[in-house]
Formats: structure tokens, C-alpha cells, sequence
């Protein structure tokens, strides 16, 4: 066995064997503290909104008469979430939001005409599951608190009915991953009913693009983006189930 193996191997049974029972304890208050938190129900939180929402076009295609693009009509989407403060001011939340879109094809000549323009093409539904680790600025119990959010989400898009001018060759349901990121200021209406305004934009892949891809008949496409992103502008209200005396973050406690 080579040297600095053996001291690796040493200095591992020395971190794992010698503080093992200062370690148990500590384990021991982290997850007592954990536990405490988690049912401690001033730091949950339930919410709902409605946002208007807008998504890029998803293809751009060449006709007979020009150009024209692929895209969902903006229009109304709604949304739940339920939340969890780690500390004043880190929390975690996990949304959901839904959007019925019309499709349409618009004139993308430059000229202002309607020429090409062909509204309710079809429909696109979008469900959007999403979890954020969320930063409050100034405390999420302020009475107004700006805040930033990011991570991780799921898109599942669903298009019918197949007409005329869309199909669905690999089938009408698709499930991409994406990532999440909003903004926003939260405002204390009473003691635990907060009101927000918020901007969110989600990025995934664009179902128009790919294997098993939706596809725009009658036209050659020249631009096919890979990802797409959708924007919403929500009003939320949020709902605490209690009042905090403080709010700790959740640590393990040190021992002598």
C-alpha cells in the first residue's frame, strides 16, 4: 500500500472513529432541530395566482407568400404553490402552473400585413411543476420583502386537436426538464396574509423541435430553436398557517 494511501486511510479513521460520539450528538440536534422546523407551521406557507403569460414562437417557416412564425397566443395562466422557510431569509417552494393556449400562425414579413396570419390552429396545453430555493432580501415576514428565486422544473406540453395546419406524428404528449428563475416583492396584508407581484420566465426544450417533435404543416422552417423560454407576470396571494416569535435558521447546535 502506497504511503500516501495509508495516510489517507489513517486520517479517515481518525475523523470517523475519534469524535464519533461529538459527531452523534451533533447529528442528534441537527436532525431534532429539523424535525422541530418542519412541524412548526408558521414557516409553511400556501399560495395562489393568475398571470398573463407569453412564450417565444416556436418556429419561423417560409411560404409561397413569405415568412410566418409558429407560436401561442398570450393569454391567462394560474398557479399554485406551497412553501417553506429554512431561515428569515431562505426558503423553499414548490409551484405549479397551468396555460390553454391558442396557437397561431403570424405574418413575419416586416410589413405589418395579416397576410399570413391564421388564428386557433390548435391548442397547447402547459403544465409547469417547479421547485425554487428562494432568497428574500430583507426577511419573508417583512412587511414588504423583495426576492429572487431559481431552480429546477418540469414541462409537460399537450397539443390537439390535430387539424389542418399542426400534427402530432410522435404523439400530442411531451415532458421536458427546464430551469425556473423569478423575482418579485412580497407585501404583508395582515398578520399572516402576504400579497405578491412577481415576474417568472421558464426554459425548456421546445416541443416544435426534436424527436417526437409537433410539427407545422404547409411551410418549410427555417429557424427551429432548440429551447424555448415562457414568461409570466403573476398576482399571488400567500397564506402563513402561523405567526413566528422568530425565525431561526435550522442549524446544529455545537457541543462542548
Amino acid at each position: 500500500m502506497r504511503l500516501s494511501t495509508r495516510l489517507y486511510a489513517l486520517a479517515l479513521s481518525a475523523a470517523v472513529a475519534s469524535p464519533a460520539g461529538a459527531q452523534s450528538s451533533t447529528n442528534d440536534h441537527f436532525v431534532t432541530d429539523m424535525v422541530k422546523a418542519l412541524k412548526d407551521p408558521a414557516r409553511w406557507s400556501l399560495s395562489g395566482n393568475v398571470a398573463a403569460s407569453r412564450t417565444e414562437p416556436y418556429l419561423l417557416q417560409t411560404t409561397e407568400l413569405g415568412e410566418r412564425a409558429v407560436r401561442a397566443k398570450r393569454g391567462v395562466a394560474w398557479g399554485l404553490g406551497t412553501g417553506f422557510d429554512v431561515g428569515d431569509k431562505l426558503g423553499l417552494r414548490l409551484g405549479y402552473s397551468y396555460t390553454n393556449s391558442n396557437m397561431e400562425f403570424r405574418d413575419f414579413n416586416g410589413t405589418g400585413s395579416d397576410l399570413l396570419d391564421v388564428e386557433d390552429i390548435g391548442k397547447l396545453k402547459t403544465n409547469i411543476a417547479s421547485l425554487d430555493v428562494v432568497h428574500y432580501f430583507v426577511g419573508s415576514r417583512s412587511l414588504i420583502s423583495p426576492y429572487a428565486g431559481a431552480w429546477v422544473a418540469g414541462v409537460w406540453s399537450g397539443l390537439g386537436p390535430q387539424g389542418d395546419f399542426l400534427a402530432t406524428p410522435g404523439g400530442s404528449q411531451q415532458f421536458h426538464w427546464g430551469l425556473d428563475a423569478s423575482v418579485g416583492v412580497q407585501v404583508r396584508v395582515i398578520e399572516k396574509l402576504f400579497g405578491r407581484a412577481e415576474w417568472a420566465t421558464t426554459g425548456s426544450h421546445n416541443p416544435f423541435n426534436g424527436n417526437r417533435s409537433y410539427r407545422a404543416v404547409n411551410g418549410v422552417n427555417i429557424d427551429e430553436p432548440t429551447r424555448i423560454s415562457k414568461t409570466e407576470w403573476r398576482l399571488a396571494a400567500t397564506y402563513y398557517f402561523g405567526t413566528p416569535a422568530t425565525q431561526p435558521t435550522v442549524t446544529a447546535t455545537k457541543t462542548q
